[in-house]
């Protein structure tokens, strides 16, 4: 089975003027390619700080202990555990505040680009003073210009006759398959997916779909910006757009330009409407449930492994939510990433997610399918984060006795033990590690110690 991310043992730790905030204390996730894996529990538990830490967005007091955070492999915080190394017990700010610009620069080619994050506020998440169009164009021109490039050459070479006769493709019913053989007979291959998105969109009629396709094929470009954009294909993100040589003004509008259409496309296969108009708009023009709509057209525009969502519901009314949750089921249909959900809110990750992990105090204590979670529950704060939801049914909402330690001073042993009605001896003593009870379903409780065996 292939894995897209792999924590293992991940333990961060925050230095305020109050004491030692232990934020994170030895989380372990394994995420399938093309999975939804939900991680829920209360407020305060770690779920926002774990997606922050696998992102690499820490402030400066932020120290990580232990753990390896693997991306296909590669381990992302290899850095600041060699700073945790050294400073561990009295870290200086200034020495982490030149390893976080570090780490920075390591993940400049992975943020955006292989990771995505969706923050739970779209308003403060976009820049009030420019066009969504330019928000979107700006992440493709940051993490793949040469994509861009291409296009605008492609589209600079076709002709109007393999426009025309791609409009008759459409009109007599196509499907996916002829477009691309189409587009690969008419070395149309920079076109394809503009062809693939106005195929796909049934909101259209003849008339705007005729005008679509012929608007495909823009100016002829000069010499010089051929050149330069030429230069863009070959060279990408080697170098860094910026710092091609003889990358103008003009050429960069060029490709804002590129981008701002296909932002049109990325938008169109979101399901917007009118994402043509949309592109011009700013975010104070738009609603809660389009702002979210938009963070999730950036978080996806240069198709990453991973995109982390943190409450991506929480600010939108119930209607909007599920217009969000349809979406997110459409593309893990179509799109083959991984997902993330964070979320309090249980019957949000059961309506989308393959399987959750139950977090409490900075530990995973629970992971299995939807199914089992809410069927066969096994650890009691499982049970109890059920027993809390209210239902269609009704009946008596029961709460959780107890609140959420203090993780400056953490209990010792299993730290639900305090508001465990089963506690044992044993839990005030020792940590429980996670273990398989049956299959793909783990928890780390003493109740069902000596059932199947560790987790791998």
């Amino acid at each position: 089975m292939e894995y897209t991310l792999n924590v293992s043992n991940l333990k961060e730790q925050f230095y305020t003027r109050r004491g030692i905030y232990k934020a994170l204390n030895g989380v372990d996730i394994l995420l399938r390619k093309g999975e939804i894996l939900g991680i829920a529990g209360e407020s305060g538990c770690g779920k926002t700080t774990l997606g922050l830490t696998i992102i690499g967005l820490l402030p400066r007091n932020a120290v990580v202990t232990d753990g390896e955070i693997l991306l296909d492999g590669k381990d992302l915080i290899a850095t600041l555990r060699e700073f945790a190394s050294k400073e561990a017990n009295n870290p200086n700010l200034r020495h982490s505040e030149n390893i976080m610009k570090k780490l920075n620069k390591q993940l400049i080619n992975v943020r955006g680009s292989r990771i995505s994050m969706v923050f739970q506020d779209p308003m403060t998440s976009l820049n009030p003073v420019l066009r969504i169009g330019y928000q979107i164009a700006e992440t493709l021109m940051v993490h793949q210009p040469e994509v861009l490039a291409k296009r605008r050459l492609a589209r600079s070479k076709v002709k109007d006759d393999d426009l025309r006769e791609a409009l008759k493709l459409l009109e007599n019913g196509a499907d996916e398959q002829s477009i691309k053989a189409f587009a690969e007979t008419r070395q149309l291959e920079g076109i394809e997916e503009q062809l693939l998105n106005i195929w796909r969109r049934n909101d259209l009629g003849i008339a705007r779909k005729e005008k679509m396709i012929l608007s495909l094929r823009s100016e002829r470009l000069g010499g010089f910006d051929m050149a330069v954009l030429q230069r863009v294909v070959s060279q990408g993100r080697i170098d860094g757009w910026m710092r091609i040589p003889g990358l103008n003004r003009m050429s960069k509008a060029v490709l804002i330009k590129e981008g701002n259409t296909k932002a049109v496309e990325l938008l169109s296969s979101l399901e917007i409407p009118n994402p043509e108009e949309v592109v011009k708009m700013y975010p104070h023009e738009l609603s809660g449930g389009m702002r979210q709509r938009i963070i999730i057209a950036i978080a996806l525009a240069n198709n990453p492994e991973l995109v982390i969502m943190d409450e991506p519901t929480s600010a939108l009314d119930v209607t909007v939510q599920a217009q969000i949750l349809d979406l997110l089921k459409h593309l893990k249909q179509r799109f083959n990433t991984s997902f993330i959900l964070i979320s309090h809110d249980l019957s949000v990750l059961a309506e989308v997610c393959d399987r959750i992990g139950i977090m409490y105090a900075g530990r995973i204590v629970e992971v299995a399918t939807v199914d089992a979670i809410f069927n066969k529950p096994l650890h009691p704060y499982t049970t109890m984060l059920i027993s809390a939801v209210p239902t269609i049914k009704g009946g008596e909402i029961q709460g959780i006795g107890g609140a959420v330690p203090d993780m400056r001073f953490p209990p010792s042993g299993c730290m639900f033990h305090p508001r465990c009605p089963y506690v044992m001896d044993k839990c005030r003593e020792n940590n429980p590690q996670m273990k398989y009870v049956e299959d793909e379903h783990l928890v780390a409780c003493y109740l069902y110690e000596g059932q199947k065996g560790e987790q791998n």
